[in-house]
């Protein structure tokens, strides 16, 4: 499991994202797919920064297993 801590304007453009991503297809699995998708792709571009600038982020992991309900 993973923490992502945004400042408010970061945390409200994902937000947006998410909704216009959602709007935009009339299956949900289908934007479940698109949310994954763009989900991957920030993660890919965080875990660049990280490499190229150690100090500026900060990668943890938990490693505790999730638990579904």
């Amino acid at each position: 499991m993973a923490a992502m801590h945004l400042h408010a304007d970061a945390e409200a453009e994902l937000h947006s994202k998410a909704e216009e991503l959602i709007a935009r297809y009339e299956s949900p699995l289908e934007a479940v797919k698109a949310l994954m998708a763009y989900t991957c792709e920030l993660e890919t571009q965080i875990l660049a920064l990280a490499n190229r600038y150690p100090g500026f982020v900060a990668i943890s992991y938990d490693p505790t297993p999730p638990v579904l309900a």
